[in-house]
């Protein structure tokens, strides 16, 4: 996949999960996978703060290697790692509030772009 397709991903991603630039405006960013396109994007608040106990997404790294795990409300799994050392940096810089994009390999189920940011519009985390 070029890098400039992924770019577009990303940039319709986050403005599909943001809208406009207003103090106090709030978005609701639930988990969305493109199955056909090895894509998926979410909040991982918005995410664990389902009603449902089916979908979840985590992303995660140990020394070495990153992986991102999603299931979505359907019960499906999509998963998929990296050793590459800048996505693995952008998995380590993600918090239990992060939007995210996560784009795969269904070939070899490698990571082959993780995005991470924080944004004061997302919905906190709920016990």
């Amino acid at each position: 996949m070029s890098r400039r397709k992924l770019a577009v991903m990303s940039a319709v991603a986050v403005l599909a999960v943001t809208s406009g630039v207003f103090a106090g405006i709030k978005s609701y960013a639930p988990l969305s996978v493109n199955v056909a396109g090895h894509f998926a994007s979410g909040g991982l608040a918005e995410t664990h703060n389902t009603a449902d106990s089916v979908q979840y997404a985590e992303c995660g790294s140990n020394s070495t290697t990153g992986y991102c795990t999603l299931r979505d409300a359907g019960g499906t799994y999509y998963s998929c790692f990296t050793t590459d050392p800048a996505l693995l940096t952008v998995i380590r810089s993600m918090s239990p509030d992060s939007i995210f994009s996560v784009v795969w390999d269904p070939s070899t189920n490698q990571c082959t772009y993780v995005l991470s940011y924080a944004s004061s519009r997302v919905a906190p985390r709920t016990p």
